[in-house]
């Protein structure tokens, strides 16, 4: 015979007796198949714990990264030189408080400049409305000498010609003293954006650039944050989303503060969902009057969409898994401290500190094996643990 043959049919041997025994990896789960355990095994010591009504939240979880409510980077509308940055990284700004400043002295020397250009208009102005003034008397002469045939048509008209010049010449003076003053409060305007002012009230999270930089406008200088409130953006998948809405409380923790929960609210709710992942972004705040609750953050995000009350619970450990999805054991008392284990399937809805809400054939009040279910048969005898067989009827 030949030598493979023959390992093959050690295996083969090998593999019945495992079977036979009952040892892995044939070895079947007690709490789904087998028959009933033989009335005189030894019976199981188990602690019990009752199915008692409640109330349960349904929830969604989804994780996200801590914002800023604002942040700006705050850069000037000017060109030039940095003269000072009176901030540093981690301070504390209020609104409108001024955090760099550029070199001011040729707006300065702009700024007078278009301060003696409109003087000079307005005294131009002036010089016209003096000649239009003399040029108008003229006219009412000469119309006067020209109904008595002292003078010409056309000496009329001439006169009335340079009167018409002068005035265009006043509309013209009047004109640039508005440009003048235009002008000149833009040299204002300018000379106010070389200090570089906080848009809200925040902390400085970076300074970009120190005094003497040349710097063009829109060049970001230092950047500012509000954290006095956090967002944090997560996605929700389209059978939740209809859901939620705003307004909604939402829970928020994080890594950083173990045991924590912070409070937050739906603020925002996109109107569309992602082609490519179905989901929806919402937006949720939280306060932070304190500051503990830091940009960048990993957080974990959880929001009640549904509350149902009076349902059945269960302690999570009396939960075992079946080929047709979840059961309890039910325990069926008998005398001498004996009980017996029924299986009962349920089916499993939301969990809750430590409680999950069951539907199935089984009743408040009624008890349940909590420990050692793994290890169970149905039908098979159990011992009731001293500590929870009491307190199962002290509570009954």
């Amino acid at each position: 015979m030949r030598p493979v043959t023959l390992t093959l049919i050690a295996c083969f041997v090998f593999s019945g007796l495992l079977y036979g025994l009952g040892l892995p990896p044939f070895r079947k789960n007690p709490a789904v198949e087998g028959p009933p355990a033989r009335s005189g095994s030894a019976p199981l010591a188990v602690e019990i714990g009752d199915v008692r009504r409640g109330s349960v939240e349904e929830k969604i979880s989804a994780v996200g990264s801590l914002m800023a409510r604002r942040s700006v980077d705050v850069a000037p509308k000017i060109g030039g030189r940095v003269e000072r940055v009176l901030v540093q990284v981690g301070d504390w700004v209020k609104g409108g408080q001024v955090i760099a400043r550029l070199d001011a002295r040729a707006l300065g020397e702009g700024l007078r400049e278009a301060e003696a250009a409109l003087k000079v208009a307005e005294a131009t102005l002036k010089g016209k409305q003096a000649e239009l003034v003399d040029l108008t008397r003229k006219v009412e002469r000469a119309k006067r000498l020209y109904e008595k045939r002292f003078v010409s048509r056309q000496e009329l008209d001439t006169t009335d010609s340079e009167h018409n010049a002068a005035a265009a010449e006043v509309e013209l003076a009047r004109a640039q003293i508005v440009q003048m003053r235009a002008r000149l409060a833009n040299s204002k305007l300018q000379l106010s954006e070389a200090d570089l002012k906080a848009p809200f009230p925040g902390y400085v999270d970076k300074r970009l650039l120190d005094p003497g930089a040349m710097v063009s406008a829109g060049t970001p200088v230092a950047g500012l944050v509000d954290i006095q409130r956090v967002k944090v953006i997560i996605p929700v998948v389209e059978k939740h989303y209809p859901r939620i809405s705003v307004g909604q409380n939402a829970m928020v923790t994080c890594d950083a503060f173990s045991g924590r929960r912070f409070e937050g609210k739906v603020v925002r709710l996109a109107p569309v969902l992602s082609h490519e992942t179905r989901t929806g972004e919402v937006e949720i705040e939280v306060d932070n009057p304190q500051g503990l609750l830091k940009p960048g953050m990993f957080a974990r995000v959880e929001i009640a969409i549904d509350q149902r009350r009076d349902v059945l619970l269960v302690p999570d450990g009396a939960l075992v898994k079946t080929p047709a999805g979840h059961g309890v054991f039910r325990v069926v008392r008998g005398g001498d401290n004996r009980a017996k284990v029924q299986l009962v399937p349920v089916a499993v809805g939301s969990s809750r500190d430590g409680q999950t809400e069951i539907r199935g054939a089984i009743k408040n009040g009624e008890n349940v094996v909590t420990l050692g279910v793994n290890l169970l048969k149905d039908g098979q005898s159990v011992r009731l643990s001293d500590a929870k067989r009491k307190g199962s009827r002290r509570e009954s």
